[in-house]
């Protein structure tokens, strides 16, 4: 819990969210809200932002999918509520599930307009205001499943790497105008992701893919609302860090099913990499 000295610093910081209708988004505002922190939630339907209203936020219709100039205007729209915004959390999306051949180019598109570009065009609308100020932080929310491959999830996997790999650059390109960027990689958290309300899944079936069909099955019927990772925790985790003054880390690994998991894959990753050295050196010219 926040000190009343620290309440008081925090209630001048402003909280941009989109994606609060329901799970990390919504506690994420919450638990701003609850560290003293000033929070604008964002959903393409306001209607299910009131509970957050009632807690003290204000709220604002926002689709990430809006052309940039609409996203442009509701980014001055949002900063005209204070004045100013200090932390644009890039929350909304969804996942697409199915074999990566059973997408279609449609699907694909749906896919990475949400989660990427979305993204990426919200955060160009708020970049001149963070500019401005020389200062401001990115919290984008990518996911443990972009590392590794995880079968039956390959296109929301992909659409969060992407997110990884702009949040990288971002850290770097934009340290020079004060603004720090950060990729959240939650695991399993219980929320609605895996509930067929939220999620998609290709229509196009394919005979097979026995292990990308078994986990899907698994996933909706029998995972979904029974996932280890509490969101309340979570988010407060998130908020904690973001809050801390100085420079974030590139990632944050969320979970006690992520973190073990991460750790493997790295330590996999670097024998692979010692293991194929002598044939990923010595292939630039020879010297005269």
């Amino acid at each position: 819990m926040s000190t009343t000295l620290e309440m008081a610093q925090n209630c001048s910081l402003v909280f941009f969210i989109t994606g609060c209708s329901s799970g990390f988004g919504r506690e994420l505002a919450i638990a701003a809200l609850a560290s003293g922190f000033r929070v604008i939630a964002t959903a393409r339907t306001i209607e299910t932002l009131k509970a957050l209203e009632d807690l003290g936020a204000k709220s604002l219709s926002f689709d990430v999918n809006s052309p940039p100039d609409t996203l442009n205007e509701l980014a001055n729209k949002a900063i005209a509520i204070y004045g100013q915004v200090d932390y644009l959390v890039n929350n909304a999306g969804f996942t697409s599930g199915g074999a990566i051949e059973e997408h279609s180019p449609t699907e694909v598109l749906e896919q990475f307009n949400t989660n990427f570009f979305g993204l990426v065009n919200t955060t160009n609308a708020f970049l001149p205001h963070f500019r401005a100020r020389g200062t401001g932080t990115l919290v984008n929310i990518g996911s443990v499943a972009s590392t590794g491959g995880q079968p039956s999830a390959g296109i929301y996997a992909a659409s969060k790497a992407a997110v990884d790999a702009v949040s990288d650059t971002w850290a770097k390109e934009l340290a020079e105008y004060g603004i720090r960027s950060i990729s959240v990689q939650p695991g399993n958290f219980r929320t609605e992701v895996l509930k067929p309300t939220n999620g998609r899944f290709a229509a196009n079936k394919v005979d097979g893919y026995a292990m990308a069909h078994g986990v899907v099955e698994f996933l909706s019927k029998q995972y979904a609302g029974n996932e280890p990772g509490d969101p309340v925790k979570g988010a407060q985790n998130i908020i904690t860090l973001v809050t801390k003054n100085g420079k974030l880390p590139l990632r944050l690994v969320l979970g006690d099913d992520a973190f073990p998991k991460l750790e493997t894959f790295y330590k996999e990753r670097l024998a692979e990499l010692e293991a194929t050295r002598e044939l990923s050196t010595g292939t630039s010219f020879t010297q005269a």
